[in-house]
């Protein structure tokens, strides 16, 4: 009902109302307007009571947008206003990174109200959403570029567009949820973290996007590129019949085929870094012969090593007779 239809309909029973019910109504609406007084006190009080750290700081340049459970802004759209923001605070940023020793920041409010020493603790899609609960606002998530640097250089196996040049490839299994695939994906020990195309992995129904999340962006052979950090169970298959498993952040690459990271091998899905192979640690044999990568099991990988030594000792000796 509108004010005017509410109004009218007042008036009409006013008319009709005698002197007694005229003087309740009256103490009503005084009542009512009191009480609408003290609840403004109360939240006012609220916003004073809270910490300092979820008070506005006027280092940090940019507000925390309300949450909105029906938010249709693209991932695109979204990537760009959060890059706007990051390069209006890079030093700021930088500082913070610096000062917590953190490879991720939340800010809300203009103050950092969690952070964390790697991405293996980079908020799920879930404690986001909680946060949006809590403080009414979607939080801001900044990662350390640093915590994504890539080496230039270094060994190369699966083909690529130099002549006679390749990448070393690993296979690993991505499971979110009920879903699962498996990737194969150029292994490169210049890099620190994994990277895996957006678009694929949404076609795998791996991902989708959510409305509490945002994209993050970084650089790499001088290019931005935009990503979204998510968290995988990631298998690693060693032969005969073993794997190892474990909960890890990959950055998401949006808009791959037009990214950096295809810029040496157009086909490439995924660049695998030293984050999946420190966390796993399997024994990895890169056979340069056949170009080819086996997963030894630490039995394989005992064995190797007793061959090696005894190949090393057979050449000494030898040596030693000449």
């Amino acid at each position: 009902m509108s004010q005017e239809a509410m109004l009218a309909a007042i008036n009409a029973e006013l008319s009709k109302a005698d002197a007694a019910t005229m003087s309740l109504v009256l103490d009503a609406l005084r009542n009512a307007k009191q009480a609408q007084s003290q609840r403004t006190f109360r939240a006012n009080d609220l916003f004073k009571a809270l910490p300092p750290r979820m008070q506005t700081a006027s280092e940090f340049v940019g507000e925390n947008q309300p949450f909105d459970p029906k938010r249709s802004l693209s991932l695109h759209g979204r990537a760009t206003i959060k890059r706007q923001i990051k390069a209006q605070n890079r030093e700021w940023l930088s500082g913070q990174f610096q000062k917590l020793k953190a490879a991720w920041i939340m800010i809300i409010d203009g103050q950092v109200v969690a952070s964390g020493v790697s991405l293996a603790t980079y908020p799920k899609p879930e404690q986001i959403l909680e946060a949006c609960h809590r403080t009414g606002k979607f939080p801001l998530l900044f990662i350390d570029e640093d915590h994504l640097a890539i080496e230039e250089g270094g060994s190369r196996w699966h083909r690529t567009n130099i002549p006679g040049d390749y990448y070393p490839s690993v296979p690993l299994t991505l499971r979110s949820n009920n879903s699962s695939t498996l990737v194969l994906g150029d292994f490169d020990t210049g890099a620190s973290s994994t990277f895996v195309d957006y678009e694929w992995l949404v076609k795998q129904k791996l991902v989708h996007l959510q409305i509490q999340e945002d994209a993050e962006s970084s650089h790499h052979l001088n290019q931005t590129y935009a990503y979204l950090p998510r968290s995988f169970v990631v298998e690693i298959a060693s032969k005969p019949g073993g794997a190892q498993a474990l909960e890890i952040t990959i950055a998401c690459v949006i808009d791959w085929k037009n990214s950096p990271f295809v810029k040496v091998n157009p086909d490439r899905v995924a660049l695998v870094g030293r984050d999946v192979l420190l966390a796993l640690r399997p024994k990895v044999l890169l056979d340069f012969d056949a170009r080819r990568t086996e997963i030894q099991t630490k039995k394989a990988a005992k064995q190797a090593r007793a061959q090696s030594k005894k190949t090393t000792r057979r050449a000494a000796a030898s040596s030693k007779r000449q």
